[in-house]
């Protein structure tokens, strides 16, 4: 009992996210969903690597060393003739002594910026200019892919609450002809038989088969777009809503398939892949040139203990000034190595053009399937709701006739089954329509729009 207790308050404590329509929810999953997570990771780490690119082309070489220590005394005798820069060594000092040891400070500080490269670091950033709109073309991609998918659980949801909607209608129906027949066989009514009794149950037997497995859909769509979305299946709730009935326009073919080649996120990170690996071989070949740079240096080394020596010949590396600024270039000698990086990126560039043709003949198929499925789809719910009309024109009209008297129970149960499969029939259309068009969208490149995720504006609102 007090775990049980304590799972309810759990559950109560849980904040809910929603109620959601489709927009929301694929809110939601951009901000939750692994994928998403995963592909914004990459792009995150592209963009680090053209930071990189960038930072190269200013002191890709700068450092600073200090040291600190003891070292022993030295000192000179003076200078000669009054002149500095010619003291004498002290007869009484030496180099294999630790006496007069004292605290010493020294500061070396080296710089190299490059100032001509043949076009390598030009490259390199492009490289990794081109890398970072691909993974942003990717990230897009897995966002239309993912509206496909919150499309087919968030209506498909809606589907399945509509179908136990209309069974429990039926039920309520079926109970009322149970009770007529019921009647009429007692009174002895020789337009009922015993057969129209085997035939409602029958037909209560199916009903309660599509409800299970309505009901079924339901959990089914729930649990999936809640683990689509992040979030446990009892803190979301979706919006109340119908499914739209109406076909629409139909969809300009050219216009998607000229959409489709302009505008596919697939087909642009391939082709900005492409740029990138042209970008590599371009640095790989400017890497076999001289690198033209220049060098700095600045060094400072004092010890209180050691006489400060001006001779340029001699040398005190704990006690010094330096500074100097030199114009260098260097020549990286692995030729066989260069050329042989800068082929390999063209062979791989090769391959990501073959890649793209067979890309674009894919995506032109797609795009004809994907009309196809979308025209398909609004002739049936045109058809559906044509026929629903008449359905329940037949369903109205045989009741009527039961009713009065002149009509049979088999005739009543007949339009009312075929009114109940119309019925089904257009909203299955209805949604077998909107996932066609989600398709459509995303075989023609239309990237959706993400707005803000309400969840976590709801959870920052609590905090």
């Amino acid at each position: 009992m007090p775990a049980a207790l304590a799972l309810l308050s759990l559950a109560l404590a849980a904040p809910v996210c929603g109620p959601l329509d489709a927009d929301a929810a694929l809110a939601v999953a951009a901000g939750n969903a692994d994928e998403i997570a995963i592909k914004r990771a990459e792009l995150a780490a592209a963009e680090a690597d053209l930071t990189i690119a960038r930072a190269a082309r200013f002191f890709p070489v700068a450092t600073a060393t200090v040291l600190s220590g003891l070292v022993p005394g030295a000192h000179t005798r003076g200078p000669l003739s009054g002149i500095p820069g010619t003291e004498i060594l002290n007869p009484d000092t030496t180099n294999r002594s630790l006496s007069d040891l004292g605290p010493f400070v020294r500061v070396d500080v080296d710089v190299a910026q490059p100032i001509f490269t043949w076009g390598r670091l030009d490259a390199a950033r492009d490289a990794a200019t081109a890398g970072v709109k691909a993974r942003q073309s990717l990230v897009a991609d897995k966002l239309s892919e993912l509206r496909v998918r919150i499309t087919q659980l968030f209506w498909g949801e809606t589907l399945a609450r509509r179908l136990l909607a209309i069974a429990s209608d039926v039920e309520k129906n079926l109970a009322q002809v149970n009770d007529k027949l019921d009647e009429l066989l007692k009174s002895g009514d020789d337009s009922v038989k015993p057969a129209d009794r085997y035939r409602l149950e029958v037909y209560k037997g199916t009903l309660r088969k599509r409800k299970a497995e309505a009901q079924k859909g339901v959990d089914l769509a729930h649990g999936g777009l809640a683990a689509t979305l992040g979030l446990a299946p009892a803190a979301l709730t979706l919006r109340e809503g119908s499914l739209p009935l109406d076909p629409g326009d139909a969809p300009d073919a050219e216009r998607a398939r000229a959409e489709a080649e302009r505008q596919r996120p697939d087909v642009s990170a391939l082709d900005l892949a492409i740029a990138a690996r042209g970008a590599e071989a371009r640095a790989a070949q400017g890497a076999m040139k001289p690198q033209f740079f220049l060098g700095g240096t600045f060094s400072y080394a004092y010890a209180p203990n050691r006489d400060t020596q001006l001779n340029p010949w001699i040398h005190d590396d704990f006690n010094h000034l330096g500074v100097g600024l030199a114009l260098g270039f260097r020549q990286d000698l692995a030729f066989p190595l260069l050329a042989a990086q800068a082929s390999k990126a063209s062979a791989e560039g090769e391959t990501l053009l073959r890649q793209r043709e067979g890309l674009v003949r894919l995506v032109a198929q797609q795009v004809d399937a994907a009309l196809s499925e979308v025209q398909s789809a609004r002739e049936r719910l045109a058809a559906a709701t044509s026929a629903f009309g008449s359905g329940k024109a037949w369903f109205r009209s045989a009741g009527l006739d039961f009713e009065a008297g002149v009509g049979e129970p088999k005739e009543v149960i007949e339009a009312y089954a075929a009114f109940i499969e119309l019925q089904v029939d257009q909203q299955q259309a209805a949604y077998d329509l909107l996932v066609a068009r989600a398709k459509l969208d995303q075989a023609s490149g239309v990237v959706p729009r993400v707005g803000p995720d309400p969840c976590a504006a709801a959870a920052a609102g609590l905090h």
